[in-house]
């Protein structure tokens, strides 16, 4: 079971086992309702323990009311024979032998003949014993879970050990035990005697929150769950992550769908009503959502003084609720057993009475909802009824694709492709061939997110494609191909899209989109000068045929390429025409590839604040067209990325951390969070740095990533190796970065790691000879080539000409790093004055970022030159201590806009923009939002005019006259 929303408990856990390790005594009772994860959570601790750590875990069980004697302890005298050997063992017990332990485990050896009056107290003397030899020997816990269920021996040892934990210094003892048992029961013995214990501490488990089960889901499914799955799992569990988890591993499973063991906890109350009510309750079981009243009467054959007099005693019984719409199950998971416990004919039957009624009169439905409850009730008898079955489930999908629920669709043409062998006139019925609904079933998963399905159900298809004698669809096939490849981070995209443009002829209205796919996939590698041609091509097909939108994506390619040639400027006003085109045509997808494209290629040339305002632009198109999850963290990435640059550190961070909470596909979770790793290290995070390029390279490796991702992780983990002072390392993380494939044809990324391996001395001459071969095209990639050319050889006035290329840039980081190596070599030199200035100017530079760091390093210069590094130059202007971002929101707040709306315009969460708000009032010492704003303008705190969306205005639509 996953861990999740248990960080506190988790925290007081490690807290009572780091005072056990300086010698208090600690005992800790977890205790819950059955499934709210009490097992997983002292798992979970024992899990994060170090290898010093040693863990002694045993657990009570049930034997028809009655434990099994001694049972957690038996358990974990066989683990440790295991790890230690019998002679280990008694070596840990009093005189070397077995004594009474021989009584639990027989493989000791024999207990002691004679006197078995004090047998129990000895085994207890001889067991706290053992616990003090181990817990000398390694800081030991003693894990029991399940105290519900023990028998009265184990009971007795437990409150022995408890009560004398004083004498077992670093033994932390945890239990186990469930809540809300009858007052009968033993188990309430335990936890009040324990109570009277002065270091026992009780730690109760509450149900998680809803964010606490969306955190589970993702837990168990491995990727981020659909909001409409969160809120069912979440209504139906209550969060308990025991009934989560089932009701996750119930999915699919034929039989029953609810465990046996939550079945005991739900179903007494059923067995006490009438026989009648107990009969409308069976018959309202098998309608899975809201059940009018004229429905249920229906169905159960009951007219309106039959059925009323049998609902009340379910109503008051709290099985059923009754509201102005009809009635409902108090509990979804009740539902569920009840309906499990029909006959498999009497359930059949009223799945067949509802579908009829609701066929009869489909107002019987929710509204709406007609269609769907059809393919549920017919879906369920489809082994008798599969025609039926079949029809509803297609009818059920349209509605279902229409309506944008894709994953709902891709589940029902999944159960029409199931049907289809059953039904002989499938076809007919349907009005679409069985490779039509199994392309159809590959767009809905793909568009659900199932990418995965979405190849396998594409590459059904091809299997059965002759290229020869079709080959325009098996071009077609090959191109859906290849674009699920490369989102899946899988080899072979390009040779598939490759072989699409070959194979789909020039006639096809088809082959405009074929190539705009390889080109962006060429270019994306890059490929420089096959993109550029394919490109053209593209163009030159989509106006063959009319397609404006085809042309937009390869005018944006196009341009793209052209201004990482060095043709910047020329190119930007045909990506603005691109974009308002895509806005004229209202392609929010061809819109955002242009912005995609505008942004990287203005971040690549240094043109940073342009480039977060055409990123912020495409998270605005993001948010308006509903893509905030899915196309937003590209978006976020390019904003990210301008905004470290600019040294922006804390926008970026926080950007980052919203889009990493949408996660996308893992490729780009793991470039957004090497991004964060550059923060984390240049800020002195070591740990969080090393984190951050330990998830990126484990996701990168079960993938093909391209060298745009490959290179910025190369060069956070050389930099992370250097600070450790690990040269070896960072030498082979350079070694290993070069000899990726095509690596020359990516420069942009190439030269930050020429940059950082130039900082090893022994790798000089080779970086030398490669770098000669590296173009370097716009003043990026000259700043990068300046600081490595002054890296090789150091003089103040290669340095200084680093410098100035850094700060035309407006890079912070990079130029302050420039200045004190300047600094560096001007104090070698003797021009203390020089060395002075530059250090001052770096110092001022390192504190507004936070690189602590490198700030550091300012110092250590300073103190050898016998200067203080804090003056610096020009006063900066008295914001009242706001931070950049803070200015940001007190704008948006000026201007009335409520959090929410903030944040949706800034991309960071709703908690993130409180957080600034409370900052800014205490800051301008006011205690209102409107305070705020008048205050804010009073003192000319905000900044004059707007923004201009790049690429909006005065721009002319393709094809529109001039």
């Amino acid at each position: 079971m996953a861990v999740v929303e248990r960080d506190r408990e988790l925290a007081g856990l490690r807290a009572a086992f780091d005072e056990t390790r300086a010698g208090a005594p600690v005992t800790v009772l977890v205790a819950g309702d059955a499934g709210v994860g009490k097992s997983a959570l002292v798992g979970e601790f024992a899990a994060t323990l170090d290898d010093g750590a040693r863990v002694l875990a045993g657990e009570c069980l049930d034997f028809g009311g009655s434990g099994l004697p001694f049972a957690p302890f038996t358990s974990l005298l066989r683990d440790l024979v295991g790890e230690l050997g019998v002679t280990g063992v008694l070596r840990r017990l009093p005189g070397g032998v077995a004594g009474e332990t021989g009584r639990l485990l027989p493989v000791l050896g024999p207990p002691p003949a004679g006197d078995t009056e004090q047998a129990k107290a000895r085994l207890f003397e001889q067991l706290l014993f053992m616990m003090q030899v181990l817990a000398e020997e390694r800081p030991t816990v003693l894990l029991i879970e399940d105290i519900h269920w023990a028998d009265r021996s184990t009971r007795e040892l437990l409150l022995f050990l408890v009560g004398n934990q004083r004498a077992i210094p670093a033994l932390l003892i945890v239990l186990t035990c469930r809540t809300g048992l009858d007052r009968a029961h033993a188990a309430r013995l335990v936890p009040s005697e324990l109570a009277r214990i002065g270091w026992v501490r009780r730690c109760d488990l509450s149900p998680l929150s809803r964010r606490g089960v969306t955190a589970q889901l993702r837990e168990l499914l491995g990727h981020e769950p659909d909001v409409d799955l969160s809120d069912d799992v979440f209504a139906r569990s209550e969060g308990n992550p025991l009934f989560v988890e089932a009701l996750m591993s119930c999915r699919g499973q034929r039989g029953p769908v609810v465990p046996q063991t939550i079945r005991d906890l739900l179903t007494a109350p059923l067995t006490l009503l009438p026989a009648p009510s107990q009969e409308v309750v069976r018959a309202a079981s098998v309608c899975t959502v809201r059940i009018g009243h004229e429905l249920l009467a229906t169905v159960a054959g009951l007219d309106e003084t039959e059925l009323t007099a049998a609902l009340r005693p379910a109503i008051a019984a709290n099985l059923l609720v009754a509201d102005d719409e009809g009635y409902r199950f108090r509990h979804a998971l009740t539902r569920e057993v009840v309906q499990d416990d029909l006959v498999a004919v009497e359930r059949a039957r009223l799945h067949v009475r509802y579908a009829e009624a609701i066929e009869r009169a489909p107002s019987l439905a929710p509204p709406g909802r007609a269609g769907a409850q059809l393919a549920g009730h017919w879906g369920a008898v489809a082994g008798k009824h599969p025609a039926r079955a079949l029809i509803a489930a297609w009818h059920a999908a349209e509605a279902a694709g229409r309506s944008l629920a894709y994953a709902e669709q891709l589940h029902l043409l999944t159960e029409v492709l199931r049907l289809w062998r059953h039904v002989p006139t499938a076809e007919e019925h349907v009005g679409a061939g069985h490779d039509a609904v199994v392309g159809a079933a590959a767009d809905a998963a793909a568009a659900a997110g199932d990418v995965t399905r979405a190849l396998a159900l594409v590459e059904s298809l091809l299997a059965g494609t002759d290229a020869v004698t079709e080959p325009g669809r098996a071009g077609r096939l090959l191109m859906r191909r290849g674009e699920l490849r490369h989102a899946l981070g899988r080899p072979g995209g390009i040779e598939d899209l490759r072989a699409a443009t070959t194979l789909i002829p020039e006639t096809d209205p088809a082959s405009p989109t074929a190539l705009v796919a390889l080109s962006y996939r060429l270019l994306t590698v890059p490929r420089e000068e096959e993109g550029r041609l394919v490109a053209e091509a593209a163009i030159t097909a989509a106006r063959r045929f009319g397609d404006v939108r085809a042309e937009v994506m390869a005018t944006a390619d196009l341009a793209y390429s052209r201004a990482r040639a060095g043709d910047l400027d020329a190119q930007l006003p045909k990506l603005a025409q691109a974009a308002a085109t895509a806005r004229h045509l209202a392609d929010d997808a061809a819109l955002l590839h242009v912005l995609r494209r505008e942004a990287d290629v203005l971040q690549g040339e240094g043109r940073y604040a342009a480039a977060a305002s055409v990123a912020r632009t495409g998270l605005a198109v993001c948010a308006a067209a509903g893509l905030v999850r899915t196309a937003g963290p590209v978006h976020a990435a390019n904003l990210a990325e301008s905004l470290i640059a600019a040294g922006d550190w804390d926008e970026a961070a926080e950007t980052i951390e919203h889009a990493l909470g949408h996660p996308p596909i893992p490729g780009l979770d793991a470039y957004l969070t090497v991004l964060h790793g550059t923060i984390l290290l240049a800020r002195g995070d070591l740990a969080g740095a090393r984190t951050a390029c330990a998830y990126a390279r484990e996701v990168f490796a079960d993938g093909y990533p391209d060298n745009q991702d490959l290179l910025p992780l190369a060069r956070l983990e050389i930099d992370l190796e250097l600070a450790g002072r690990r040269h070896a390392e960072a030498a082979e993380l350079v070694a290993e970065a070069l000899s990726l494939p095509e690596v020359e044809a990516s420069p942009r990324y190439l030269w930050p790691v020429l940059v950082s391996g130039a900082r090893l001395a022994g790798l000089r001459p080779r970086l030398r000879s490669l770098a000669e071969t590296v173009p370097a095209s716009g003043p990026v990639q000259q700043a990068h080539r300046l600081t490595f050319a002054a890296t090789i050889e150091p003089a103040q006035a290669t340095w200084d000409r680093a410098v100035t290329a850094w700060a035309e840039l407006g890079e912070p980081y990079p130029q302050a790093r420039a200045l004190l190596e300047a600094a560096s070599v001007a104090g070698e030199a003797g021009a203390h004055a020089d060395a002075v200035t530059r250090l001052r100017d770096a110092a001022s530079l390192a504190d507004r970022l936070g690189a602590v760091p490198l700030r550091a390093e300012i110092d250590r210069l300073a103190k050898v030159l016998r200067v203080s590094p804090a003056e610096s130059g020009d006063p900066t202007p008295d914001r009242h201590s706001l931070t950049g971002r803070e200015i940001e929101v007190l704008r948006l707040l000026a201007e009335g806009r409520t959090n929410r709306q903030i944040a949706a315009e800034l991309y960071i969460s709703a908690k993130t923009v409180s957080t600034h708000v409370s900052n800014i009032l205490s800051k301008l010492d006011v205690s209102g939002r409107v305070q705020a704003a008048t205050t804010a303008h009073r003192l000319g705190l905000l900044p004059a005019g707007g923004t201009r969306n790049p690429g909006q205005a005065n721009q002319k639509p393709m094809g529109s006259p001039a």
